[in-house]
């Protein structure tokens, strides 16, 4: 179910961030977050495992309409001297459901109770999208714009196997489900879907039409740069965590409700971050991208070694304690990495150009997972140098470390080539398709 959602999610993004700028912003995320709304009931009222599979592809499809224009709306809504709030107030709303979302989650079914305890979830769903959706229909109000016209379905069917192929058999991977030649040959298969979608998207936009992702959007220096280093931190995270969790409860014997308690303090360190870099002005983007994923790089190395060296009763303190060094500094590269992509893209591309930002997430995230599970059920019985039986989950949290150390080189890179601080001054935003098609040089 979950890998079903993911993918629902994963097809629609770039469709929908097209989609966004061409038809008004707030319709298409309305549209996504009732269709959410619809699956979550759906899924709570669930009569069996077809309707609840069925209920979450929706759910899957609902969210990934959704997101594209929230990225999309800031863009619009924001001057580019103003972004960092909304950014990092956004950045802490996701990363501090995700972190208090398993405690919520574990209190609400022991409450309920019983073997159904987990359609009070959904539920749950359904109020929140009963008590915010009417208040954004009254609320968002979006500036009008430039439009582009224009929907590229040849691109949409060249784009949908090549995301199902690419990150679907890597989702599937656990201890249940290793990685076997059938995954790489689907991956394969999905490369080569991408590669002709690539090539079709060029050829389209050459010709003069509209592109589902136009290439030649990758000419302003930062967006290209930005959406790899979103890749590389979403998969730092999103492995990072789950070999944790994990981790905790193979190793250190905690429940899951222990365990979500334990990274509770890191959730505070992400609201706080986040907090900090929505005040920061906009030029120091650069220096907060860098440091934040140096932290997290740091934290992470940290943590692997901490595996591999600490007694297990003492793995839940001293990990809770590093893993707030680690939400800090993703809180604070999180929305300026966000920022410092967006800040050249024209607002007819605002939606697509947030979706290839949450695309990459996507696919980072599932890359990340998939490679970190072999690396962690290949080695997790086997002992480290000191004797623990952790060698799995020190090597796969290693493995995230240098994800993050990658995002760290690729922004100092992104700094150096740059012959100044981006401030809206020195790079006004785009307007036209003229200037669009005349990538900025470094």
């Amino acid at each position: 179910m979950m890998v079903g959602y993911t993918l629902a999610y994963a097809v629609l993004l770039l469709p929908a961030g097209r989609i966004g700028d061409v038809l008004p912003r707030k319709a298409v995320f309305l549209v996504g977050g009732f269709l959410f709304l619809g699956a979550s009931v759906i899924c709570a009222l669930a009569p069996d495992i077809t309707w609840l599979i069925g209920g979450r592809l929706a759910q899957g499809a609902g969210a990934g309409i959704l997101m594209p224009q929230v990225l999309g709306l800031i863009q619009r809504i924001f001057p580019p001297e103003e972004r960092s709030k909304p950014l990092a107030a956004l950045a802490a709303t996701i990363a501090a459901t995700a972190l208090f979302g398993p405690v919520i989650a574990g209190v609400l079914m022991e409450l309920v109770g019983g073997t159904e305890s987990w359609r009070a979830l959904f539920w749950l769903n359904v109020v929140i999208g009963v008590v915010v959706l009417p208040v954004a229909v009254f609320v968002i109000r979006e500036p009008q714009g430039e439009k582009r016209r224009g929907f590229d379905t040849i691109g949409l069917v060249l784009l949908a196997p090549a995301v199902v192929l690419l990150a679907g058999p890597l989702s599937t991977i656990s201890v249940e489900t290793p990685a076997s030649w059938l995954t790489f040959v689907l991956t394969a298969v999905g490369a080569m879907f991408a590669t002709a979608f690539v090539l079709y998207e060029r050829h389209r936009a050459r010709s003069g039409r509209q592109a589902l992702v136009d290439p030649l959007l990758f000419g302003f220096r930062h967006l290209t740069v930005g959406v790899i280093v979103a890749g590389f931190m979403h998969a730092a995270a999103t492995a990072g965590t789950l070999i944790i969790t994990i981790g905790l409860q193979q190793a250190a014997g905690q429940t899951a409700l222990q365990t979500a308690l334990w990274m509770l303090p890191a959730a505070v360190a992400t609201i706080i971050g986040s907090w900090i870099a929505g005040r920061l002005p906009q030029r120091a983007t650069y220096r907060l991208i860098a440091i934040g994923t140096g932290m997290g790089a740091l934290s992470l190395a940290g943590i692997a070694i901490v595996f591999g060296s600490v007694p297990v009763a003492l793995l839940p303190l001293i990990v809770s304690i590093i893993l707030v060094v680690n939400s800090f500094g993703n809180a604070i590269a999180g929305p300026a990495n966000q920022a410092r992509t967006l800040v050249e893209v024209p607002d007819y591309r605002a939606s697509v150009a947030g979706s290839l930002i949450q695309f990459s997430q996507r696919f980072g995230s599932a890359v990340g997972i998939a490679f970190a599970l072999i690396i962690y059920y290949g080695y997790e019985y086997t002992t480290t140098l000191a004797g623990q039986p952790t060698l799995g989950p020190t090597l796969a949290i290693a493995l995230t470390s240098v994800f993050l150390l990658v995002a760290t080189v690729l922004a100092i890179f992104d700094r150096a080539r740059g012959k100044r601080p981006s401030t809206p001054e020195a790079e006004p935003q785009v307007r036209d398709e003229e200037t669009l098609r005349a990538p900025v040089s470094a």
